[in-house]
């Protein structure tokens, strides 16, 4: 089912915090865990390893093609596998397991774009929900996450896509973000995407980029293409949060690999 409107989604708006500032390839199966350089702590030294926009691209096809969990079931049912990872308060009643993780139902575009972000290192995805600019269950969170890092750029202001990039969409032209998917490449004409959520299942898509219900485009901090943001002063580098969900810690010690399990 698709990603309602935020104020149907059963969670709060998330603020964001101030004061801080490739060519499509077949489907393949991940079958390595990734492995994390170790960081730092937050505004105390020098940026760590960049992470790589193709690891978050081959990621994201290793999803599509996984048929043990790329598509809702019961169809229609809104029960997945990524929710199951990152929301386990979400109901799981009708829903299947795979691979030890209990399936949930919730509307997921955000929690297949960041559980890919997550597993392929990306920087303060495991951001408590309640110090702001954090990744949550919502399409629009990638956006405050953008706007607090300052990784944010509108549609209307001529950035090209990058791979890896998460897509955000307004389809009301109301100013809410209602979908979320991540950028597989682009020309200067065409963008190319895999999403979650989109016909009940995590599919492929394709759009103008002159497509007026794409709001923008955030960039993961820390990429190839992004030199690297202290981010948000304070935060742990080891929270219960981050315990919690499986995510890379703030000190870069893996936590996870892709399928879910721990590392």
């Amino acid at each position: 089912m698709g990603c309602p409107e935020d104020r149907d989604s059963g969670e709060s708006a998330v603020l964001p915090v101030q004061g801080f500032g490739g060519t499509r390839t077949a489907a393949a199966r991940l079958a390595v865990a990734v492995l994390f350089a170790a960081g730092t702590v937050a505004g105390t030294a020098a940026p760590a390893e960049a992470v790589s926009r193709g690891t978050i691209v081959s990621a994201a096809w290793g999803e599509y093609g996984d048929v043990s969990r790329n598509a809702e079931y019961p169809p229609g049912s809104n029960c997945n596998f990524y929710t199951g990872v990152l929301r386990r308060w979400n109901p799981s009643a009708r829903c299947p397991a795979t691979g030890g993780v209990r399936w949930r139902a919730s509307p997921w575009c955000a929690d297949f774009a960041r559980y890919v972000w997550g597993g392929s290192g990306v920087y303060h995805v495991d951001v408590p929900a309640y110090r702001g600019a954090a990744l949550t269950g919502l399409a629009s969170s990638f956006r405050d996450y953008g706007l607090a890092y300052g990784t944010w750029y509108p549609r209307s202001g001529g950035y090209t896509p990058q791979p890896g990039d998460a897509i955000s969409f307004d389809w009301n032209g109301n100013g809410r973000i209602d979908h979320v998917g991540l950028v597989t490449s682009a020309t200067s004409d065409t963008v190319y995407t895999v999403e979650g959520n989109r016909g009940n299942r995590v599919s492929a898509r394709t759009y103008s980029r002159h497509n007026t219900t794409i709001a923008g485009y955030t960039a993961p901090v820390r990429t190839s293409y992004d030199p690297g943001y202290g981010g948000p002063e304070g935060y742990p580098p080891y929270s219960p949060y981050t315990r919690c969900l499986g995510f890379r810690r703030r000190d870069g010690n893996p936590m996870w690999k892709f399928g879910g399990t721990k590392a």
